[in-house]
């Protein structure tokens, strides 16, 4: 039995915009507007790209736009002035620290021995050296109910044991220069290029020729859901920005992406229940192709 229990506090956790910002993102928001001021988090929307890479090596593997973890941090270090380094998972103290781990072993978020992914938190180091405050601005509503922004404080024993054999990587993160952030040029010119534009066209065909229906709309469901959420912030990049041009056609395209991405849940508990889901691709080309025109009018 743990007699002295964890204790969890909601906060904002520093004012950041948690709901337009993913688990590995919405953590390093929070130290770059801790470091560098407020609305420093907002530097991560200022990108408007169609990346994608496959899901796995398997051939036949669904293309994603998600990157791999160590990408995600280094461009999103940049843009936020960030010096991250990896450190050894064994030592939790000395924080703040930024931690990526396997969300089912995490117990403070919906994910708990639920789903497997990758999900951020911060560890700070306490008055008392044998607890450790767990910080955590990830803000969404899952199917298994809500995340939202909080402070958790625990015994590092406690801790310790949630997060062994989590996949626990750690990172010590110092100030620094920030980076430039992408010009709205730079946004057009890679959302108009012929490449990009075979990239959506190839993307699109990927997931509606896939064998696996199931599948397919499992995966366009997170899939939807990310690119919903980075168009969003970078929505909320032009709205800060007194410079922008379409500021209000990026929130309107935001509000769109947001629509369709619960279109795509609605289609996914239909195909789990063994019924056809309505036409999801069509929907799908029409808005990465509207990314472009957003990049078009916003370099105007």
């Amino acid at each position: 039995m743990i007699e002295d229990p964890t204790r969890t506090v909601p906060r904002d956790a520093g004012g950041v915009h948690a709901s337009v910002m993913d688990c590995i993102q919405v953590n390093l928001g929070v130290l770059a507007d801790r470091f560098h001021g407020t609305d420093t988090h907002l530097r991560l929307g200022a990108p408007l790209r169609f990346d994608v890479r496959p899901l796995d090596p398997s051939p036949g593997a669904l293309p994603t736009v998600e990157p791999e973890l160590d990408e995600r941090v280094a461009s999103a270090a940049r843009l936020l002035g960030l010096a991250t380094s990896e450190r050894d998972a064994a030592d939790l103290t000395g924080g703040p620290l930024y931690a990526v781990a396997d969300a089912y072993a995490l117990p403070w978020g919906p994910y708990f021995e639920r789903q497997h992914m990758e999900h951020s938190f911060l560890v700070l180091d306490e008055e008392d050296p044998d607890r450790a405050t767990v910080v955590d601005a990830y803000h969404n509503d899952t199917e298994w109910g809500p995340a939202r922004p909080g402070w958790h404080s625990y015994p590092r024993d406690e801790l310790d044991a949630h997060l062994a054999g989590a996949g626990l990587r750690l990172f010590d993160v110092e100030p620094c220069t920030p980076g430039d952030p992408p010009a709205p040029e730079a946004n057009r010119d890679h959302l108009t290029a012929a490449e990009t534009d075979a990239a959506r066209d190839r993307y699109v065909a990927a997931y509606r020729e896939h064998p696996d229906p199931k599948a397919s709309v499992e995966r366009l469901t997170l899939e939807t859901w990310l690119l919903a959420r980075d168009r969003a912030l970078h929505a909320a990049w032009q709205r800060a920005d007194p410079r922008a041009k379409a500021a209000d056609r990026a929130r309107d395209h935001a509000r769109a992406w947001a629509g369709f991405a619960e279109q795509v849940y609605v289609g996914l508990r239909r195909v789990r229940r063994d019924r056809p889901a309505p036409d999801l691709y069509g929907p799908l080309a029409d808005l990465l192709a509207e990314d472009a025109e957003l990049a078009e009018r916003s370099a105007a």
